[in-house]
């Protein structure tokens, strides 16, 4: 099972004097399963990029194909699509709307016309694997803090049953022990279901710490596709793009203006504690 994104292209306003290509001639694969990071700055056409993979919007040229399927062809059915792909925007707390969470949860099954016992199984295996406990299921989505808001927005998603995930910046706004808990959800949901997860990011520690491939946006354009050890090797790229790195890539750069001779592919505190001493820099 796969999501094959060919030679995309989508402009705005297509034909107008304001026409501006948002992504430019994009291919790349998405294998069930996979844990995806797709980072880029503002206008890089990450956003943009991420709304065709279930139909929001048509490609001006190229395609999406699920499972060898064009999801744009007059046949497909994209609300079948959407079921399969699903797409969590920016502060989806802000999509919550009914008066109980369990309520809010159950309102995709629920126009699915499935049988009650089937919706009563999706909503609270969602509720669980998100980690919301039973005691805030009967109460309104707004009495819960910040980090349970998202939970409960992504459980909504999760009850349809995906088999991918599509976050856009789903730790925005959040304190950083709301933002661990989320990507910890997260990188489980991927563990316990099998799901492919695509996390569109502006944190470049969320997406060294959690992805296992890495593809970067740059004016419309796949400018990297690789692990996150190798793309975070082109620092001086990154940076010329307006994209940060992570403070390990950087402190390793700042060792190496020092005589330090350490890896380019060092992601973690503990990789450079070990570079450092098996090198004989510094001392256990």
């Amino acid at each position: 099972m796969s999501i094959e994104v060919k030679n995309l292209t989508y402009w705005y306003d297509a034909g107008t004097p304001y026409s501006k290509k948002a992504v430019d001639n994009v291919s790349f694969t998405i294998e069930k399963g996979e844990f995806i990071g797709l980072i880029g700055h503002t206008g890089s056409g990450k956003s943009t990029l991420i709304q065709h993979l279930n139909g929001l919007i048509k490609p001006t040229s190229g395609t999406v194909l699920y499972n060898g399927t064009d999801i744009f062809a007059k046949e497909t059915d994209l609300r079948q699509i959407r079921q399969k792909v699903g797409l969590v925007f920016q502060y989806p707390e802000h999509q919550l709307f009914e008066m109980t969470v369990r309520k809010d949860v159950e309102f995709g099954p629920r126009n699915l016309h499935l049988p009650q016992e089937e919706i009563d199984r999706r909503v609270e295996q969602a509720l669980r694997v998100v980690g919301l406990p039973e005691s805030v299921w009967e109460k309104s989505p707004f009495e819960l803090s910040g980090g349970q808001k998202r939970r409960a927005a992504i459980a909504g998603v999760l009850a349809m049953e995906p088999e991918y995930l599509i976050l856009d910046e789903p730790t925005a706004g959040l304190d950083p022990k709301g933002r661990d808990e989320i990507l910890g959800q997260i990188e489980s949901l991927r563990d316990t279901l099998g799901l492919a997860v695509i996390l569109v990011s502006h944190s470049m520690e969320d997406v060294a710490r959690y992805v296992d491939r890495l593809i970067v946006m740059a004016e419309g354009q796949k400018r990297y596709d690789d692990t996150p050890r190798e793309v975070f090797t082109h620092v001086f790229d990154l940076i010329s793009i307006g994209l940060g790195i992570p403070q390990i890539t950087e402190l390793n750069e700042r060792l190496k203006e020092h005589g330090f001779h350490l890896p380019k592919t060092i992601l973690t505190v503990e990789e450079m504690r070990d570079a450092l001493i098996e090198g004989g820099q510094i001392h256990a």
